[in-house]
């Protein structure tokens, strides 16, 4: 049983399969509602600006415009985006390279390796550092390269060329991407050696401190050996527990997320002594197996879509009460025998532990695991463990089981809509099953794929939460060098997302103003998740009604202090209110849907907690940069070309 520290995942990770038909009806929805508010803007400015000429304006800009669209050419684009480049690299950009390789060399001030989790310190720092200086370089850059250029004029040299205004557009946003890749590659590269040479530490283990273990063995020989102990030397203010068994095979525990691999090394006068190699199981990529959902089972054994709240202002885990009948229930799906080739499948959790009486502090909330056949209702209690607040636990699921608690049979029971009770299984179980002292996972528990994992809370008075991500099976591992490269990718999709607003807007608006607004896009769009929350009600889960209160309610009930469950009473100044928010909601309903989901994009957390970034996510946040870049483009085709800078 290993405790590592986790990474909460608040939302449900997107699958591909499930997510691009709705995804796809979602853009062109918004695609066609955009287009229809460009043309009735569009439409107003000219006859504004033309008055009676305005119509035959607005029908030159729009045929003039789509005829445009399609008369692209790739040569074109390539030049301009190469002249983007070389302007940028005439601007020294890659100062930036230098201001971050600057930073590495000043990190080991303030970067500790003798914290609990030094690897996580180096991955946030190398990504958050590269994260920043890339995205407000390309801020900058795309604020002050078409602003300037109309303003100087110096644009009338390429529009007097058979250049069309789209080709300018896509030709800045390729070549800006050009620069960030470039800056990118060179910073992916350097990091890696950085952080693993920063973490690269080893022990000395002193053979003469080392203790007997337990009885003396007989080896196969006849000879006997005793088994070890002791400690290895302190390195950075932790040490490791030092094991030899009775073959001479040595092995350290665990310590800070880490071990260390052991050589055996003799000498010619027949010495032993031990030599430790580098930290291993810091930089890792977890290949994590979600289930297809969670549901719960209240203290009275309902089944129920959410658990209960103890008041915790983090809505993202719902809780069960411990020393009851409720419980968490996962439901794998597609689950082979081939997928998981040793004796044991390993299960992680990361849940919440949420108190009502200390007890022994130092001590875990005590909990069960049981896996249950979805089909007939055989539950098998695996283990009892103690579970702690902010730590992965790690447990085991032999593929043959013979070491277990309990067993017995368990019917679900979902309150139907009449208020009857529904039983899955109806029929009870065989009793002979019950009598069995050995089971095999996949024949007696996991039925066409799918099989439950339940887990309870023991302790009378405390609370376990739970969310969907908080338990998975662990896969294995993938190679860490390439998810750091994954994490690089998210930086990369960022970058490229925001270097389309920054151009697009840079066609109309003056430099300080794109400057300020690509700025406000990014800002907003690290909060893309909160303002989603706020529009959907889903900040208060307790609500029996989403409640969808606006700034102005929110004041009065704050200076009411009146929590967001009682009715206001309704008076004028309720009602008024009420109908301002209704229309600041409408707005920032709008700005969710147009401002990108930065957060999403951003893949440091699964890298820094080591957790493989899946192909499915990374086809879902690819294919998201590209439906924000292909209306970008087009939009600022559109306001360049009705500039009429070339008249």
């Amino acid at each position: 049983m290993v405790e590592v520290t986790g990474m909460p995942i608040e939302t449900d990770l997107p699958e591909f399969s499930t997510w691009i038909l709705p995804a796809l009806e979602r853009w062109l929805l918004a695609g066609l509602g955009l287009l229809t508010l460009c043309c009735f803007v569009g439409l107003l400015w000219c006859l504004l600006l033309y008055r009676r000429h305005g119509w035959r304006r607005f029908g030159d800009l729009l045929v003039g415009g789509f005829l445009d669209l399609v008369r692209v050419n790739g040569r074109r684009i390539g030049a301009l985006a190469w002249l983007t480049v070389k302007e940028a690299l005439g601007r020294r950009v890659t100062v930036v390279v230098l201001i971050f390789l600057l930073g590495l060399l000043f990190a080991g001030w303030f970067l500790d390796p003798a914290s609990t989790e030094p690897h996580r310190l180096y991955l946030n720092f190398v990504l958050g550092t590269t994260n920043y200086l890339v995205l407000l370089l390309m801020v900058f850059l795309t604020a002050f390269r078409l602003p300037s250029d109309i303003q100087n004029k110096t644009i009338y040299t390429v529009l007097t060329k058979p250049v069309r205004t789209v080709e300018i557009v896509t030709g800045q946003v390729l070549g800006f991407i050009v620069v960030g890749s470039i800056l990118l590659g060179i910073m992916w590269i350097v990091s890696y050696p950085f952080v693993v040479r920063g973490l690269y530490h080893t022990h000395q283990v002193n053979v003469d401190e080392l203790r007997p273990l337990g009885e003396p063995v007989t080896l196969p020989d006849g000879t006997t050996a005793t088994a070890l102990q002791g400690w290895t030397a302190s390195t950075w203010q932790h040490r490791h527990r030092f094991f030899v068994d009775a073959n001479g095979n040595p092995r350290v525990d665990r310590e800070r997320g880490h071990y260390h691999n052991v050589t055996v090394v003799r000498s010619a006068d027949g010495k032993t002594s031990y030599v430790l190699g580098g930290p291993e199981g810091q930089l890792v990529a977890r290949v994590p197996v979600y289930a297809k959902k969670l549901t719960f089972r209240d203290r009275g054994g309902l089944d129920t879509e959410k658990g209960i709240s103890v008041g915790d202002e983090w809505i993202y885990r719902s809780y069960i009460e411990g020393g009851t009948e409720a419980a968490g229930i996962w439901t794998f799906e597609n689950l082979r025998p081939e997928d998981f080739p040793g004796d044991t499948i390993p299960v992680e959790m990361n849940i919440g532990v949420f108190r009502t009486h200390k007890g022994d502090i130092e001590r875990g909330i005590l909990g069960s695991l049981l896996i249950r056949n979805p089909e007939n209702g055989l539950t098998v209690e695996l283990q009892v463990f103690e579970s702690k607040e902010f730590s992965i636990l790690e447990l085991q699921i032999p593929k043959t089981i013979r070491k277990f608690s309990s067993v017995r049979f368990v019917q679900r029971r979902a309150k139907a809509p009449d208020g009857s009770i529904q039983y899955s299984p109806a029929q009870p179980l065989n009793p002979e099953l019950l009598s069995r002292t050995e089971f095999d996972l996949f024949k007696d528990f996991v039925v066409d794929g799918k099989v439950e994992v339940w887990l309870q809370c023991l302790e009378s008075g405390q609370y376990f939460g739970m969310a969907k991500p908080d338990l998975y099976i662990r896969a294995g591992n993938r190679s860490f060098f390439a998810n750091l490269f994954k994490g690089y990718l998210g930086i990369w999709l960022q970058m490229v997302v925001l270097v389309g607003f920054g151009v697009t807007l840079s066609t109309f608006l003056g430099t300080p103003v794109t400057l300020v607004s690509t700025l406000g896009v990014m800002i907003a769009g690290m909060a893309h998740q909160f303002m989603v929350q706020i529009v959907t009600g889903e900040l208060y889960p307790e609500v029996e009604t989403p409640w969808r209160g606006g700034p102005l309610e929110s004041l009065i009930r704050l200076v009411l202090q009146e929590g967001v469950m009682t009715d206001l009473p309704q008076t004028a100044g309720t009602v008024i209110a009420r109908a301002v928010d209704v229309v600041f909601l409408l707005w920032m309903d709008l700005m969710a849907q147009i401002i990108p989901p930065m957060e999403r994009l951003s893949l440091i957390n699964f890298v820094s907690y080591g957790y493989d970034v899946s192909l499915s996510l990374l086809a879902v946040n690819a294919i998201t940069v590209v439906g924000y870049l292909i209306p970008l483009v087009i939009v600022g085709h559109f306001f360049l070309r009705s500039r009429e800078v070339a008249a």
